[in-house]
């Protein structure tokens, strides 16, 4: 048998695998976006209306709630996890032998199940009998009043808050591979300069972290954007659609309402939304140095 061919025929049953499981799901869903499918009315697919349902999002308002909600959510998160990753990750990333148990310790609240983590951080912050809630009284005594699921500003907190405790493990670690990995020559002999701490950091290893940093903040990103088990455990979207991100509007207008062609539109929004930031990211990436 061809040897060329041969390979192909091994690699046969992967693709028609994804073939069924990713490319005839797009292509379907993308399909219903273009046609009205009300399911409360029928069981079967409305007629034909093209891009009007892509068109409908531009005038619908809670739609662009949403999108806002959506923007405010993925950069605050981004930034805070980012931030924090990287301070953790200097300072566990010493070649201590106790530092090394607590790296592996690190990991457990990135193998805890999202939905899991939304539903325990509801009851903590619950006003009359949670844990967080009752340390936040203790330590803050003027925010011992707040109810942290009950205002737009509090509820965004604790969602964000939630997200960054999921993922600042799985990122520090990605950055704590990284420090290790950097040769420590080039340290030695900013020592040896005269570099004090802030310089060193600011000069030497944040510059050298770059590559590590956009990748990070692509799969942040990505995270963001497309985050729903902690909004449907945590906060429902409310109040009042103040943390009603754009992957939980899809959902319950597909799920809640059963506007299938409406909410498949919005699902191509948000994919659309997605590779926008994948690729300003990815050139950055492949620019290298040359960040202006």
């Amino acid at each position: 048998m061809n040897t060329r061919l041969f390979k192909y025929l091994l690699l046969a049953p992967a693709l028609i695998l994804i073939a069924a499981t990713t490319f005839y799901p797009l292509m379907r869903s993308f399909w219903i976006s273009l046609h009205e499918w009300d399911l409360k009315v029928s069981t079967e697919m409305g007629s034909f209306i093209g891009f009007k349902n892509y068109i409908r999002a531009l005038s619908d308002s809670q739609f662009w709630n949403s999108v806002s909600v959506t923007l405010i959510f993925a950069t605050s998160t981004v930034v805070f996890t980012l931030t924090l990753s990287i301070i953790a990750a200097l300072l566990l990333s010493k070649d201590k032998k106790y530092l090394s148990y607590l790296r592996a310790v690190l990991i457990i609240p990135f193998a805890m199940s999202p939905a899991l983590v939304g539903f325990s951080w509801r009851f903590m912050l619950n006003s009359d009998y949670g844990l967080f809630d009752k340390i936040i009284d203790v330590l803050i005594p003027p925010l011992s009043n707040v109810i942290w699921l009950g205002t737009n500003t509090t509820s965004m907190i604790a969602l964000v808050s939630v997200v960054v405790w999921i993922w600042l493990p799985f990122m520090s670690l990605m950055f704590i591979s990284g420090l290790m990995g950097m040769p420590r020559e080039v340290f030695e002999a900013a020592q040896m300069d005269g570099a004090n701490r802030f310089q060193t950091l600011f000069q030497i290893t944040l510059p050298m972290l770059k590559p590590i940093i956009l990748i990070a903040s692509i799969l942040m990103t990505m995270f963001a954007l497309k985050a729903f088990d902690p909004v449907v455990t945590l906060t429902h979207g409310g109040p009042g659609g103040s943390t009603e991100v754009l992957n939980y509007f899809i959902y319950k207008t597909g799920f809640r309402y059963f506007d299938m062609g409406y909410s498949s539109a919005l699902g191509y929004i948000l994919a659309l939304i997605t590779i926008v930031f994948v690729i300003i990211y990815m050139r950055r990436l492949v620019k290298g140095d040359d960040w202006n």
